[in-house]
């Protein structure tokens, strides 16, 4: 146990001196995934259509080939209201060509 807190602090500072080292001009260059934009969509969407409930956690379930120029990104978002919690799954049909939204379904994910 001892040695899984040192290990960590070992990292803090490490990424600490790091940072330091770092020309002040120089500026990291962060990439996002390809489907960002369509999972600040999901949430977005999910969030006004479940006003009452908290979003807690989210999953990227992956792009689908519907057509040449046609795809679908699927999302699932679990939420918690009062003490429940659920899934609800958002699937986007996207033009590929354009990058623009043709539809958006959303559905609550049955439990088990």
């Amino acid at each position: 146990m001892l040695r899984h807190i040192v290990m960590k602090a070992v990292f803090v500072l490490l990424s600490l001196a790091h940072s330091e080292v770092a020309p002040t001009g120089e500026t990291a260059i962060y990439s996002e995934p390809a489907y960002a934009k369509w999972g600040k969509l999901a949430v977005e969407e999910t969030s006004k259509a479940y006003r009452d409930a908290s979003i807690i956690d989210y999953k990227y379930e992956g792009r689908r080939a519907l057509s040449d120029d046609k795809a679908e990104e699927s999302f699932l978002l679990w939420l918690r209201k009062n003490d429940r919690e659920f899934g609800v799954r958002v699937r986007m049909t996207i033009q590929i060509s354009s990058d623009e939204l043709l539809q958006l379904k959303m559905a609550e994910v049955p439990s088990n």
